[in-house]
C-alpha cells in the first residue's frame, strides 16, 4: 500500500533537473505518507510558496487524490461487507438474540429484584447490542486489520494536505477531501446496521417532525436516545407526538415554578397526566418525571435504572412519545 501511494505521486510528477518547490513538497509528502507521519509541518510552508508553484502542486496532488481515495474506500466497503456476512454475521445474530432475551428476563421481574440487575445486566446488554447493531467506523477499520488502517492513514494524510493546498491557492475546486472521507466512512458503517428498517424510518420522520414543530434540540435528542434503545432491543420506535411534548414541557415548567415533584399537579385542569395530555389535544398511556440534570441523557439514564420508569420506557405497547424540559426538570410521556 505504501509503495502504491508513493508510485502514484511519483508517476504524476514531472521530473525536473533541478527540483522546484512543489517537487520538494511532494517528495516530503511521500515521506510523511510512507512513515505514517503528519503532514502538518508541510502545511506551514504553503503560505510562502509562489502562486505558480502552488498551482503546480495542486495539479499534481489532484491527479493522485482520486486513486488513493478510491483504493481506501473500496477496501473499507470490503471490510464492512465481510463483517455483515458469513460466520461473523451468524455469530452476531446469535449473540443479539441472547442479549435481547437477557434484557427481557430482567424486564419481566418484580421491581425489587429487578433494580440491581438493571445495572449489571440490562444496560450492559444495551451497550453490547449497540456495538453489534451499530458498528462504529473504528470497529469497521479494526476488522480490516493493519492494511486497512494503513490505507486510511495514507488517505487522510493526502486528503488533508490536498484541502490545505486548495485553500492556500484560493482554488475554486472544493476543498472537500476530508468531508468526503468522513461521509463515506459513516455510510459504510450505517449500511451494515442491523436495526429494523421501519424503525429507522420512524427516527428519520421524527427528526423532520422535530424540525417542523420547532421541538427544542435537547428534547428531540432525548426522544431519539430512548427510541434507539428500543430499536436495539428489537422493539418498535415511538412516533414523536408534539402535543405530548407540549404537555410534558408544561408539567416540567409547572414543577420548576411551583416547587413540587409529582405526577399529580396542584394546577387546576392539569391534575393527572391524562388531564395534561387532553389539554394539549392528545392522549397519554404513561408518564415519567425526573429532576437533577439539564442533559436529556441524564434523565433517560435515571429512568432506565428506576424499575417503574424503566417498565414505562420499554413497554411494547407504547406507540407515541413526548419529552418536555424546564431547567433540571424533565417529563417523558407515552401514548398508545
Amino acid at each position: 500500500m505504501k509503495r502504491l501511494i508513493i508510485l502514484v505521486l511519483l508517476l504524476s510528477t514531472t521530473l525536473h533537473a533541478a527540483p522546484t518547490a512543489s517537487d520538494e513538497i511532494l517528495a516530503a509528502l511521500q515521506t510523511c505518507i510512507e512513515k505514517g507521519k503528519s503532514a502538518e509541518p508541510l502545511t506551514a510552508q504553503l503560505e510562502h510558496m509562489e502562486s505558480a508553484e502552488l498551482k503546480k502542486l495542486a495539479i499534481e496532488i489532484e491527479k493522485a487524490w482520486p486513486r488513493i481515495r478510491d483504493q481506501y474506500l473500496s477496501a473499507l466497503k470490503g471490510a464492512a461487507k465481510t463483517m455483515s456476512s458469513g460466520p461473523a454475521k451468524n455469530a452476531n445474530q446469535e449473540r443479539i438474540r441472547t442479549l435481547r432475551a437477557q434484557f427481557q428476563q430482567v424486564y419481566a421481574l418484580e421491581e425489587g429484584p429487578m433494580k440491581p440487575l438493571l445495572h449489571s445486566k440490562s444496560m450492559p446488554a444495551v451497550a453490547e447490542l449497540q456495538k453489534l447493531l451499530l458498528p462504529s467506523v473504528d470497529t469497521v477499520i479494526q476488522s480490516g486489520g493493519a492494511s486497512l488502517a494503513m490505507l486510511r492513514k495514507g488517505a487522510n494524510t493526502l486528503g488533508g494536505f490536498r484541502d490545505e493546498v486548495l485553500n492556500a491557492e484560493l482554488s475554486t475546486t472544493p476543498s472537500d477531501a476530508m468531508a468526503t472521507l468522513s461521509s463515506a466512512e459513516k455510510n459504510a458503517a450505517e449500511e451494515i446496521s442491523g436495526l429494523d428498517r421501519d424503525g429507522l424510518k420512524i427516527l428519520l420522520a421524527n427528526e423532520k417532525i422535530a424540525k417542523e414543530q420547532e421541538i427544542p434540540a435537547a428534547e428531540a435528542k432525548g426522544i431519539a436516545e430512548c427510541n434507539l434503545w428500543r430499536l436495539l432491543l428489537g422493539m418498535q420506535a415511538c412516533v414523536l407526538d408534539p402535543k405530548l411534548c407540549e404537555a410534558a414541557r408544561g408539567h416540567s415548567a409547572d414543577m420548576a415554578e411551583k416547587g413540587f415533584f409529582a405526577h399529580e399537579s396542584p394546577i387546576p385542569g392539569k391534575t393527572s397526566p391524562w388531564d395534561r395530555a387532553a389539554m394539549a389535544g392528545t392522549s397519554a398511556s404513561g408518564e415519567n418525571i425526573y429532576m437533577g440534570s439539564t442533559d436529556p441523557h441524564g434523565a433517560n439514564e435515571g429512568w432506565f435504572f428506576s424499575p417503574g420508569h424503566h417498565k414505562n420506557m420499554f413497554s411494547p405497547g407504547q406507540a407515541r412519545i413526548g419529552l418536555g424540559n424546564s431547567g433540571v426538570h424533565w417529563t417523558q410521556m407515552f401514548g398508545r
